[in-house]
Protein backbone atom coordinates (compact mmCIF):
# COMPACT_ATOMS: atom_id res chain seq x y z
CA UNK A 1 0.00 0.00 0.00
CA UNK A 2 1.39 3.73 -0.61
CA UNK A 3 0.44 5.14 2.97
CA UNK A 4 0.58 9.16 3.47
CA UNK A 5 2.03 9.56 7.31
CA UNK A 6 2.21 13.36 8.95
CA UNK A 7 3.86 13.41 12.45
CA UNK A 8 6.41 10.91 11.36
CA UNK A 9 9.03 12.22 12.95
CA UNK A 10 7.71 12.01 16.22
CA UNK A 11 7.97 8.82 18.85
CA UNK A 12 4.94 7.98 17.49
CA UNK A 13 5.53 8.31 13.96
CA UNK A 14 9.17 7.30 13.88
CA UNK A 15 8.48 3.50 14.86
CA UNK A 16 4.80 3.44 12.82
CA UNK A 17 6.97 4.12 9.97
CA UNK A 18 9.81 1.22 10.43
CA UNK A 19 7.11 -1.44 10.88
CA UNK A 20 4.95 0.20 7.56
CA UNK A 21 8.13 -0.33 5.73
CA UNK A 22 9.07 -3.47 7.50
CA UNK A 23 5.78 -4.73 6.11
CA UNK A 24 6.50 -3.65 2.34
CA UNK A 25 4.82 -0.70 2.56
CA UNK A 26 5.57 2.39 0.27
CA UNK A 27 5.77 5.51 2.66
CA UNK A 28 4.66 9.01 1.76
CA UNK A 29 5.65 11.46 4.84
CA UNK A 30 4.38 15.45 4.64
CA UNK A 31 7.10 17.03 7.17
CA UNK A 32 8.10 20.43 8.31
CA UNK A 33 11.69 19.24 7.60
CA UNK A 34 12.83 17.19 4.65
CA UNK A 35 16.12 16.92 6.06
CA UNK A 36 15.03 16.53 9.42
CA UNK A 37 12.71 13.58 7.98
CA UNK A 38 15.53 12.05 6.35
CA UNK A 39 17.81 11.81 9.28
CA UNK A 40 15.24 10.99 12.10
CA UNK A 41 12.81 8.21 10.32
CA UNK A 42 14.55 4.62 10.17
CA UNK A 43 12.91 3.74 6.88
CA UNK A 44 12.72 4.41 3.60
CA UNK A 45 10.17 7.13 2.44
CA UNK A 46 9.37 9.96 0.39
CA UNK A 47 9.22 13.00 2.04
CA UNK A 48 7.64 15.89 1.25
CA UNK A 49 7.57 19.42 2.72
CA UNK A 50 3.84 21.57 3.38
CA UNK A 51 5.26 24.39 2.12
CA UNK A 52 5.45 22.45 -1.36
CA UNK A 53 1.73 20.92 -0.86
CA UNK A 54 0.19 24.53 -0.51
CA UNK A 55 1.38 24.99 -4.10
CA UNK A 56 -1.33 23.95 -6.50
CA UNK A 57 1.09 23.24 -9.02
CA UNK A 58 2.99 21.16 -7.24
CA UNK A 59 -0.05 19.18 -6.17
CA UNK A 60 -1.16 19.09 -9.61
CA UNK A 61 2.05 17.41 -11.33
CA UNK A 62 3.32 15.75 -7.83
CA UNK A 63 3.61 11.39 -8.77
CA UNK A 64 4.15 10.48 -5.10
CA UNK A 65 0.59 11.99 -3.76
CA UNK A 66 -1.25 10.47 -6.47
CA UNK A 67 -2.93 6.68 -5.72
CA UNK A 68 -2.87 6.96 -2.04
CA UNK A 69 -4.27 3.89 0.15
CA UNK A 70 -4.07 4.59 3.06
CA UNK A 71 -3.81 8.32 5.47
CA UNK A 72 -2.22 8.52 9.09
CA UNK A 73 -2.38 11.76 10.65
CA UNK A 74 -0.33 12.05 13.46
CA UNK A 75 0.96 15.15 13.46
CA UNK A 76 0.18 17.96 16.64
CA UNK A 77 1.74 20.18 19.25
CA UNK A 78 2.51 18.78 22.69
CA UNK A 79 -0.17 20.07 24.87
CA UNK A 80 2.10 20.32 27.84
CA UNK A 81 5.54 21.73 25.79
CA UNK A 82 4.57 25.36 26.95
CA UNK A 83 1.81 27.48 28.76
CA UNK A 84 -1.54 27.90 27.11
CA UNK A 85 -0.77 31.50 25.78
CA UNK A 86 -3.31 32.75 23.40
CA UNK A 87 -1.08 32.09 20.72
CA UNK A 88 0.12 28.93 21.72
CA UNK A 89 -3.69 27.68 22.10
CA UNK A 90 -3.99 28.53 18.21
CA UNK A 91 -0.80 27.06 17.33
CA UNK A 92 -2.43 23.97 19.11
CA UNK A 93 -5.02 24.03 17.16
CA UNK A 94 -3.76 25.15 13.85
CA UNK A 95 -1.22 22.15 14.10
CA UNK A 96 -4.50 19.65 14.33
CA UNK A 97 -7.48 20.82 12.64
CA UNK A 98 -5.59 22.96 10.07
CA UNK A 99 -3.56 20.57 9.22
CA UNK A 100 -6.53 18.02 8.69
CA UNK A 101 -8.11 20.26 6.15
CA UNK A 102 -4.75 20.48 4.35
CA UNK A 103 -4.80 16.70 4.34
CA UNK A 104 -8.30 16.98 2.70
CA UNK A 105 -7.45 19.49 0.35
CA UNK A 106 -4.24 17.26 -0.91
CA UNK A 107 -6.67 14.03 -1.84
CA UNK A 108 -9.10 16.31 -3.39
CA UNK A 109 -6.31 18.47 -5.73
CA UNK A 110 -4.65 14.69 -6.71
CA UNK A 111 -8.01 12.82 -7.10
CA UNK A 112 -7.63 10.62 -3.89
CA UNK A 113 -11.52 10.65 -3.10
CA UNK A 114 -11.45 6.93 -2.45
CA UNK A 115 -8.43 5.74 -0.01
CA UNK A 116 -8.76 2.67 2.10
CA UNK A 117 -8.57 4.34 5.54
CA UNK A 118 -7.76 7.57 6.65
CA UNK A 119 -6.66 7.25 10.57
CA UNK A 120 -6.38 10.56 12.77
CA UNK A 121 -4.82 11.03 16.57
CA UNK A 122 -7.49 12.16 18.78
CA UNK A 123 -6.95 12.26 22.38
CA UNK A 124 -8.73 10.94 25.94
CA UNK A 125 -8.87 15.15 26.22
CA UNK A 126 -12.34 14.57 24.38
CA UNK A 127 -14.07 13.45 27.54
CA UNK A 128 -13.12 16.22 29.84
CA UNK A 129 -12.03 15.68 33.52
CA UNK A 130 -14.84 12.43 34.54
CA UNK A 131 -13.72 11.89 38.11
CA UNK A 132 -14.19 8.28 39.04
CA UNK A 133 -16.68 7.34 36.20
CA UNK A 134 -15.53 4.28 33.76
CA UNK A 135 -15.92 6.16 30.08
CA UNK A 136 -16.17 3.76 27.07
CA UNK A 137 -16.73 5.43 23.50
CA UNK A 138 -20.39 6.12 23.72
CA UNK A 139 -19.97 8.64 26.62
CA UNK A 140 -20.47 12.46 25.59
CA UNK A 141 -17.41 14.79 25.26
CA UNK A 142 -16.60 17.06 27.74
CA UNK A 143 -16.88 21.27 27.59
CA UNK A 144 -13.22 22.44 28.24
CA UNK A 145 -10.59 23.63 25.61
CA UNK A 146 -8.82 20.14 25.08
CA UNK A 147 -12.20 18.74 24.63
CA UNK A 148 -13.50 21.37 22.31
CA UNK A 149 -10.23 20.74 20.61
CA UNK A 150 -10.90 16.72 20.28
CA UNK A 151 -14.10 17.70 19.26
CA UNK A 152 -13.02 19.65 16.47
CA UNK A 153 -9.87 17.69 15.42
CA UNK A 154 -12.33 14.45 15.02
CA UNK A 155 -15.05 17.10 13.08
CA UNK A 156 -12.41 17.61 10.54
CA UNK A 157 -12.06 13.75 9.46
CA UNK A 158 -15.33 12.55 10.07
CA UNK A 159 -17.38 15.79 8.16
CA UNK A 160 -15.74 15.45 5.03
CA UNK A 161 -18.27 14.04 3.00
CA UNK A 162 -16.83 14.15 -0.17
CA UNK A 163 -13.60 11.74 0.84
CA UNK A 164 -15.20 8.27 0.60
CA UNK A 165 -12.97 6.13 3.35
CA UNK A 166 -12.94 4.22 6.50
CA UNK A 167 -12.36 6.56 8.91
CA UNK A 168 -11.27 6.22 12.64
CA UNK A 169 -10.64 8.75 14.95
CA UNK A 170 -7.92 7.21 17.86
CA UNK A 171 -8.36 8.94 21.13
CA UNK A 172 -5.27 8.34 22.48
CA UNK A 173 -4.37 8.13 26.60
CA UNK A 174 -0.66 8.84 27.74
CA UNK A 175 2.24 7.41 25.64
CA UNK A 176 4.76 5.17 27.26
CA UNK A 177 7.61 4.52 25.34
CA UNK A 178 11.55 5.08 25.56
CA UNK A 179 13.07 8.31 24.01
CA UNK A 180 10.54 10.58 24.28
CA UNK A 181 7.14 11.70 25.25
CA UNK A 182 5.88 11.62 29.26
CA UNK A 183 7.89 9.42 30.23
CA UNK A 184 11.15 10.34 29.69
CA UNK A 185 10.04 13.66 31.31
CA UNK A 186 8.97 12.05 34.39
CA UNK A 187 12.04 9.93 34.87
CA UNK A 188 14.44 13.24 34.54
CA UNK A 189 12.47 14.62 37.30
CA UNK A 190 12.34 11.28 39.27
CA UNK A 191 16.73 11.77 39.05
CA UNK A 192 17.26 13.34 42.16
CA UNK A 193 15.80 10.70 44.08
CA UNK A 194 12.68 12.10 44.87
CA UNK A 195 8.68 10.93 43.17
CA UNK A 196 6.75 13.57 43.16
CA UNK A 197 2.54 12.77 41.81
CA UNK A 198 -0.11 15.49 41.07
CA UNK A 199 -2.48 17.18 43.26
CA UNK A 200 -4.09 14.34 45.09
CA UNK A 201 -2.74 11.36 43.51
CA UNK A 202 -6.45 10.28 42.86
CA UNK A 203 -6.81 11.26 39.38
CA UNK A 204 -7.14 8.40 37.16
CA UNK A 205 -4.30 7.43 34.31
CA UNK A 206 -5.37 6.27 31.17
CA UNK A 207 -2.16 5.20 29.18
CA UNK A 208 -0.58 2.71 26.33
CA UNK A 209 2.65 1.09 25.50
CA UNK A 210 4.11 3.10 22.71
CA UNK A 211 4.51 -0.39 21.02
CA UNK A 212 0.97 -1.54 21.81
CA UNK A 213 0.05 2.00 20.21
CA UNK A 214 1.74 1.45 16.72
CA UNK A 215 0.08 -2.16 16.86
CA UNK A 216 -3.04 -0.33 16.89
CA UNK A 217 -2.81 1.56 13.71
CA UNK A 218 -1.87 -1.12 11.70
CA UNK A 219 -4.19 -3.37 12.77
CA UNK A 220 -6.65 -0.31 12.22
CA UNK A 221 -5.07 0.01 8.55
CA UNK A 222 -5.61 -3.54 7.53
CA UNK A 223 -8.78 -4.25 9.51
CA UNK A 224 -11.96 -3.18 7.91
CA UNK A 225 -13.99 -4.04 11.37
CA UNK A 226 -11.77 -1.13 13.17
CA UNK A 227 -14.07 2.27 12.41
CA UNK A 228 -14.98 5.15 14.06
CA UNK A 229 -13.59 6.88 17.41
CA UNK A 230 -11.46 4.04 19.20
CA UNK A 231 -10.33 4.53 22.61
CA UNK A 232 -6.48 3.99 22.17
CA UNK A 233 -5.49 2.78 25.95
CA UNK A 234 -5.11 -0.23 27.91
CA UNK A 235 -8.12 -1.64 30.30
CA UNK A 236 -6.02 -1.34 33.31
CA UNK A 237 -6.11 2.67 34.24
CA UNK A 238 -4.01 3.58 37.24
CA UNK A 239 -4.35 6.50 39.60
CA UNK A 240 -2.05 9.02 39.26
CA UNK A 241 -0.21 8.22 43.02
CA UNK A 242 0.00 4.33 41.63
CA UNK A 243 1.97 5.58 38.67
CA UNK A 244 4.29 7.56 40.75
CA UNK A 245 5.02 4.37 43.20
CA UNK A 246 5.28 2.45 40.36
CA UNK A 247 7.79 4.24 38.55
CA UNK A 248 9.63 5.52 42.34
CA UNK A 249 10.55 1.67 43.02
CA UNK A 250 11.62 0.99 39.39
CA UNK A 251 13.59 4.26 39.83
CA UNK A 252 15.16 3.30 43.68
CA UNK A 253 13.71 6.84 44.49
CA UNK A 254 13.39 7.65 48.12
CA UNK A 255 10.50 9.03 48.54
CA UNK A 256 6.84 10.11 46.80
CA UNK A 257 5.27 13.62 47.31
CA UNK A 258 2.41 15.61 46.50
CA UNK A 259 2.89 18.93 43.56
CA UNK A 260 -0.02 20.85 45.50
CA UNK A 261 -2.25 21.92 42.57
CA UNK A 262 -1.83 25.78 43.62
CA UNK A 263 2.13 25.13 42.72
CA UNK A 264 0.80 23.47 39.38
CA UNK A 265 -1.03 26.07 38.94
CA UNK A 266 1.12 28.73 39.45
CA UNK A 267 3.97 27.26 37.59
CA UNK A 268 1.91 25.55 34.77
CA UNK A 269 -0.81 27.81 34.57
CA UNK A 270 -3.90 26.91 32.69
CA UNK A 271 -2.21 23.67 31.55
CA UNK A 272 -2.31 22.35 34.96
CA UNK A 273 -5.55 21.65 34.73
CA UNK A 274 -5.10 19.12 32.01
CA UNK A 275 -2.42 17.74 33.82
CA UNK A 276 -5.10 17.14 37.20
CA UNK A 277 -7.72 16.08 35.10
CA UNK A 278 -9.10 12.08 36.25
CA UNK A 279 -9.70 9.74 32.47
CA UNK A 280 -10.55 6.61 33.68
CA UNK A 281 -11.11 5.41 30.43
CA UNK A 282 -12.95 1.69 28.74
CA UNK A 283 -11.33 0.67 25.10
CA UNK A 284 -14.97 -1.39 24.71
CA UNK A 285 -14.44 -1.37 21.24
CA UNK A 286 -10.74 -2.69 21.32
CA UNK A 287 -12.29 -5.10 23.91
CA UNK A 288 -15.29 -6.32 21.58
CA UNK A 289 -12.84 -6.37 18.84
CA UNK A 290 -10.47 -8.53 20.70
CA UNK A 291 -7.72 -6.48 19.99
CA UNK A 292 -4.34 -8.20 22.22
CA UNK A 293 -2.10 -5.48 23.74
CA UNK A 294 1.12 -6.70 24.54
CA UNK A 295 1.51 -4.52 27.73
CA UNK A 296 -1.78 -4.12 29.44
CA UNK A 297 -0.70 -3.79 33.00
CA UNK A 298 1.39 -0.75 33.64
CA UNK A 299 4.50 -2.42 35.42
CA UNK A 300 4.86 -4.59 32.78
CA UNK A 301 5.04 -1.62 30.34
CA UNK A 302 7.28 0.23 32.65
CA UNK A 303 9.71 -2.61 33.12
CA UNK A 304 9.96 -3.33 29.09
CA UNK A 305 10.80 0.60 29.15
CA UNK A 306 12.99 1.13 31.91
CA UNK A 307 14.14 -2.61 32.59
CA UNK A 308 17.11 -3.01 35.86
CA UNK A 309 19.24 0.20 34.11
CA UNK A 310 17.77 3.44 34.45
CA UNK A 311 17.08 1.60 38.51
CA UNK A 312 20.85 0.77 38.47
CA UNK A 313 21.88 4.35 37.42
CA UNK A 314 22.52 3.78 33.45
CA UNK A 315 21.19 6.02 31.09
CA UNK A 316 20.29 4.22 27.76
CA UNK A 317 20.11 6.20 24.35
CA UNK A 318 18.98 4.51 20.90
CA UNK A 319 18.74 6.26 17.52
CA UNK A 320 17.44 4.79 13.96
CA UNK A 321 17.98 5.84 10.73
CA UNK A 322 18.18 4.24 6.87
CA UNK A 323 20.04 4.83 4.03
CA UNK A 324 20.13 2.98 0.47
CA UNK A 325 22.95 0.95 0.90
CA UNK A 326 23.24 -2.33 1.09
CA UNK A 327 24.32 -3.64 4.41
CA UNK A 328 27.26 -5.08 3.27
CA UNK A 329 28.36 -1.46 1.85
CA UNK A 330 27.31 0.22 5.55
CA UNK A 331 28.78 -2.52 7.72
CA UNK A 332 32.59 -2.09 5.55
CA UNK A 333 31.92 1.45 6.40
CA UNK A 334 31.73 1.00 9.92
CA UNK A 335 34.73 -1.28 10.24
CA UNK A 336 37.23 0.93 8.96
CA UNK A 337 37.79 2.88 12.57
CA UNK A 338 39.10 5.91 10.35
CA UNK A 339 35.46 6.54 9.08
CA UNK A 340 34.39 7.02 13.05
CA UNK A 341 36.22 10.53 12.60
CA UNK A 342 34.19 11.24 10.03
CA UNK A 343 31.10 10.99 11.66
CA UNK A 344 32.22 12.62 14.92
CA UNK A 345 31.18 15.98 15.20
CA UNK A 346 34.23 18.55 15.01
CA UNK A 347 33.71 20.08 18.39
CA UNK A 348 34.66 16.98 19.63
CA UNK A 349 37.85 17.63 18.30
CA UNK A 350 37.76 13.71 17.95
CA UNK A 351 41.02 12.14 16.61
CA UNK A 352 42.56 7.66 16.81
CA UNK A 353 45.68 7.59 18.17
CA UNK A 354 45.92 3.53 17.77
CA UNK A 355 44.12 0.66 16.70
CA UNK A 356 45.29 -2.72 17.88
CA UNK A 357 44.72 -4.63 15.18
CA UNK A 358 44.81 -3.32 11.19
CA UNK A 359 40.83 -4.26 11.24
CA UNK A 360 38.24 -4.05 13.58
CA UNK A 361 37.29 -7.83 14.51
CA UNK A 362 36.55 -8.69 17.92
CA UNK A 363 39.04 -7.97 20.78
CA UNK A 364 40.30 -4.20 18.89
CA UNK A 365 41.65 -2.03 21.17
CA UNK A 366 41.09 1.79 19.98
CA UNK A 367 42.47 4.65 21.89
CA UNK A 368 41.19 7.91 20.81
CA UNK A 369 41.57 11.80 22.22
CA UNK A 370 38.96 14.38 22.56
CA UNK A 371 37.74 17.36 23.61
CA UNK A 372 34.69 18.14 25.41
CA UNK A 373 33.50 21.37 26.60
CA UNK A 374 37.46 22.76 26.37
CA UNK A 375 38.19 19.73 28.54
CA UNK A 376 41.17 16.83 27.08
CA UNK A 377 39.75 13.62 27.36
CA UNK A 378 41.25 10.06 26.86
CA UNK A 379 39.42 7.45 25.45
CA UNK A 380 40.13 3.50 25.10
CA UNK A 381 37.25 1.08 23.93
CA UNK A 382 37.53 -2.83 23.17
CA UNK A 383 35.21 -4.53 20.50
CA UNK A 384 33.70 -6.97 23.10
CA UNK A 385 31.40 -8.10 20.17
CA UNK A 386 31.38 -8.55 16.91
CA UNK A 387 29.38 -10.19 14.49
CA UNK A 388 29.85 -9.32 10.85
CA UNK A 389 27.27 -7.72 8.59
CA UNK A 390 24.78 -7.98 11.78
CA UNK A 391 26.63 -5.86 14.91
CA UNK A 392 29.04 -4.79 17.09
CA UNK A 393 29.63 -3.03 19.96
CA UNK A 394 32.55 -1.28 21.80
CA UNK A 395 32.94 -0.97 25.54
CA UNK A 396 35.22 1.62 27.21
CA UNK A 397 37.95 0.40 29.22
CA UNK A 398 39.19 4.12 30.31
CA UNK A 399 37.37 7.41 30.19
CA UNK A 400 35.37 9.73 31.02
CA UNK A 401 32.40 7.38 32.22
CA UNK A 402 31.93 4.85 34.77
CA UNK A 403 30.45 2.67 32.05
CA UNK A 404 30.04 3.05 28.40
CA UNK A 405 28.95 0.21 26.10
CA UNK A 406 27.99 1.04 22.66
CA UNK A 407 26.24 -1.54 20.13
CA UNK A 408 25.69 -1.05 16.31
CA UNK A 409 22.91 -3.15 14.91
CA UNK A 410 22.67 -3.34 10.94
CA UNK A 411 19.00 -4.84 9.39
CA UNK A 412 18.18 -5.05 5.79
CA UNK A 413 15.24 -3.16 4.87
CA UNK A 414 13.80 -2.59 1.82
CA UNK A 415 16.99 -2.59 -0.20
CA UNK A 416 18.83 -0.49 2.09
CA UNK A 417 20.13 -0.76 5.83
CA UNK A 418 18.13 -0.05 9.16
CA UNK A 419 21.30 1.38 11.43
CA UNK A 420 20.12 1.58 15.09
CA UNK A 421 22.65 2.75 18.06
CA UNK A 422 22.50 1.73 21.20
CA UNK A 423 24.23 3.33 24.14
CA UNK A 424 24.34 2.27 27.99
CA UNK A 425 25.86 4.26 30.06
CA UNK A 426 26.86 5.74 33.37
CA UNK A 427 28.22 8.81 35.33
CA UNK A 428 30.83 8.07 37.96
CA UNK A 429 29.54 8.54 41.11
CA UNK A 430 26.02 7.20 41.03
CA UNK A 431 23.40 8.69 41.79
CA UNK A 432 25.07 12.36 42.85
CA UNK A 433 26.95 12.53 39.08
CA UNK A 434 23.49 11.59 37.65
CA UNK A 435 21.65 14.84 39.57
CA UNK A 436 24.49 16.63 38.62
CA UNK A 437 25.60 16.12 35.61
CA UNK A 438 22.89 13.91 34.25
CA UNK A 439 21.07 16.12 32.31
CA UNK A 440 23.57 18.00 30.69
CA UNK A 441 25.62 14.98 29.61
CA UNK A 442 22.24 13.52 28.06
CA UNK A 443 22.12 16.59 25.98
CA UNK A 444 25.79 16.23 24.45
CA UNK A 445 25.04 12.74 23.77
CA UNK A 446 22.01 13.62 21.81
CA UNK A 447 23.71 16.14 20.33
CA UNK A 448 26.39 13.99 19.32
CA UNK A 449 24.43 10.92 18.09
CA UNK A 450 21.81 13.45 16.37
CA UNK A 451 25.29 14.55 14.30
CA UNK A 452 26.35 11.07 13.25
CA UNK A 453 22.89 10.58 11.83
CA UNK A 454 23.31 13.43 9.73
CA UNK A 455 26.40 12.71 8.41
CA UNK A 456 26.00 8.73 8.07
CA UNK A 457 23.23 9.73 5.92
CA UNK A 458 25.22 12.29 4.10
CA UNK A 459 28.24 9.97 3.61
CA UNK A 460 26.56 6.58 2.61
CA UNK A 461 23.43 7.92 0.65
Amino acid sequence: MKILVTGATGLVGKRLCRELAMRGHQLIVITRSRAAAQQTIPAPHTAIEWQEVENQDYLLKSEALKNIDAVVHLAGESIAARRWTPEFKTALRDSRIQVAKTLEHILKKTGNLRPKVMISASAIGYYGDCGDASVDESHGPGSDFLAQLCQDWEHSLFETPEIEARKIALRIGIVLGRCGGALEKMVGAFSSGIAAYLGSGKQWVSWIHVDDLVSLILESIENEAYTGPINACTPNPVTQKEMTRELATLLHSFATVPAPKPILRATQGQVADALLSSQKIVPAKLQNLNFKFKYPKMHDALQEILGQSYALGFEEHRTQCWVPQSVEKVFEFFSEAKNLEAITPPWLHFKILSQSTPKIEKGTLITYQLRLHGIPLAWKTEITEWSPLQMFTDTQLKGPYRVWRHTHAFTALQGGTLMEDRVLYQLPMGRLGKTVAGAFVKKDVNQIFNYRSHRIFELLS
